[in-house]
């Protein structure tokens, strides 16, 4: 699982070194780039954090025989990941009201812009 996640990670760190590339093209601030990578980091953590959780949740609930000490920590790992839904469905919402104010003319503009850079990472990665 670990494994999996390093490999989301650098996938993650490569697509933001191409988005950065194209930033330049499309003329966007390297303040926009530097908060997209962020924000594809924050969002790594998130994910790691996450899937242990999840394997945590999965133990305890499968009836697997832990350690008392290790309980306690499932414990936790299990509180840690309400808390982190709560977080996914607050930003969730966020983006559902963000998306549904926006026009329809940008709308249509963004997913054009996402269609091109979807284009151009399957001919990066063919």
């Amino acid at each position: 699982l670990k494994e999996r996640v390093q490999v989301l990670e650098d996938r993650e760190s490569v697509d933001a070194k191409q988005f950065e590339d194209d930033a330049l093209i499309k003329g966007r601030s390297i303040n926009e780039r530097e908060a997209a990578a962020e924000r594809i980091s924050d969002d790594s953590k998130e994910l790691a954090r996450v899937l242990t959780s999840i394997d945590a949740a999965t133990a305890l609930v499968g009836g697997i025989d832990v350690p008392t000490g290790s309980e306690e920590e499932l414990q936790g790992m299990i509180n840690s990941l309400d808390m982190t839904n709560e977080t996914i469905a607050k930003y969730m919402q966020e983006y559902q009201d963000f998306a549904s104010e926006l026009p329809l003319e940008k709308r249509i503009e963004f997913i054009s812009d996402l269609v091109k850079y979807q284009e151009h990472y399957s001919k990066v990665y063919k």
